[in-house]
């Protein structure tokens, strides 16, 4: 069963994709955007967050939310404006961080022991996962240029720390090759 079967099945009604979100999962998926409606739902004025207290505003027919965005909303808004070419906000549950990265780095990254960003100078492994798990959201930021995209990170972080989430921390990971800015890059 596809998964718009399965919307289906499961109570949701108007279900019709709307595109690509352009996060793909691997080479063989496609993230897609889709557009449900839960019948009993439609009446309600907004939608309250469970964990913040925000409240977040209906959607229009474009999915374009109809009221001032949320402080989360805004933060993606300001990734965009920063430089980003793409933003997500992903549960941190989805971040995986293995071992082999780290061997990857050791045997063959011109940046191995060059810099605090590179290991051995990094924090190990089970630290970075323990530390992830304190979270439970992540901006998932992407561009073309690693520099800019680094320094969006890092100001991005700042922003949300004076917008009260306290806990904004960012972290970068860039593509080993010849240590030149270039490339995509993901942070």
């Amino acid at each position: 069963m596809d998964f718009l079967a399965y919307l289906r099945n499961t109570g949701f009604v108007d279900v019709a994709p709307v595109g690509e979100t352009g996060f793909n999962s691997s080479p063989k998926t496609r993230g897609m955007l889709v557009r449900a409606r839960k019948p009993g739902l439609q009446n309600r004025d907004s939608v309250s967050s469970s964990n913040s207290g925000e409240t977040h505003a209906p959607f229009d027919a474009e999915g374009v939310s109809k009221e001032v965005p949320s402080k989360i909303d805004a933060l993606l808004q300001r990734a965009i404006t920063l430089g980003a070419e793409k933003i997500k906000l992903i549960d941190t549950d989805s971040i995986v961080v293995e071992k082999w990265v780290k061997w990857k780095c050791i045997y063959g990254c011109p940046m191995f022991g060059k810099d605090g960003y590179h290991p051995p100078n990094t924090p190990d492994i089970d630290e970075t996962k323990e530390v992830i798990g304190e979270y439970s959201k992540a901006i998932l930021l992407n561009g073309a240029d690693g520099r800019l995209l680094t320094e969006v990170a890092c100001r991005l972080e700042g922003e949300a720390y004076h917008m009260g989430y306290y806990k904004a921390f960012a972290m970068t990971a860039l593509p080993a090759g010849n240590g030149s800015t270039s490339g995509a890059a993901s942070t």
